[in-house]
């Protein structure tokens, strides 16, 4: 039987790993660390940010989509203690709902934001004639938004990474690339 080109499985690891690079370019690259620039600085943090943003709601859209129509990708394992698989399905479809929402408060902030945004400096993502306050507020639920995002992230990464080594029911190697199995 010829193989598939569309592989539901290597998908989710590209997309897996796509999600995971943009979220720690968000962690690492810090808007707010610009401040103390000049406005060219800001001016292309935020352009930069926004653009990373662009790309973060195509995936996260793709993600929701597949969510949506065939449920969440993974399932327990059958070594895992009760409380992991309670906690297993908390951890992992709780990215699925909480993603889209960090990524349509981005999208608030940035629609209702009083100056021009654009992605890469080239993509236009507003029409500059938001409110100031409203988009204050909307930037502050987009970072408490964020914040939940990585702490869920960390829960998830620290669970799976305990199920590995713990249980040693190599949960890693499902969304490891091949080439790093031999160091897992």
């Amino acid at each position: 039987m010829p193989r598939r080109f569309f592989n539901r499985r290597k998908v989710i690891k590209v997309l897996h790993w796509t999600t995971f690079a943009l979220l720690l370019y968000f962690f690492f690259v810090e808007p707010d660390e610009v401040e103390r620039g000049n406005q060219a600085a800001k001016s292309a943090a935020l352009s930069t940010h926004a653009g990373v943003g662009f790309l973060l709601a195509i995936v996260a859209g793709v993600w929701s989509v597949m969510f949506w129509t065939k449920g969440a990708a993974g399932r327990p394992g059958p070594k895992l203690p009760a409380w992991g698989k309670r906690a297993h399905p908390i951890l992992n479809t709780g990215l699925y709902h909480l993603l889209p929402i960090m990524v349509l408060t981005g999208a608030l902030s940035g629609l209702l934001a009083p100056f021009a945004v654009r992605g890469f400096g080239v993509i236009p993502l507003n029409f500059s004639g938001g409110l100031r306050g409203l988009h204050s507020v909307m930037t502050e639920v987009h970072e408490f938004t964020f914040d939940a995002l990585t702490l869920l992230v960390i829960a998830h990464l620290s669970f799976h990474i305990g199920r590995h080594y713990i249980l040693k029911d190599n949960a890693l190697r499902i969304m490891a690339p091949r080439a790093l199995h031999k160091y897992l």
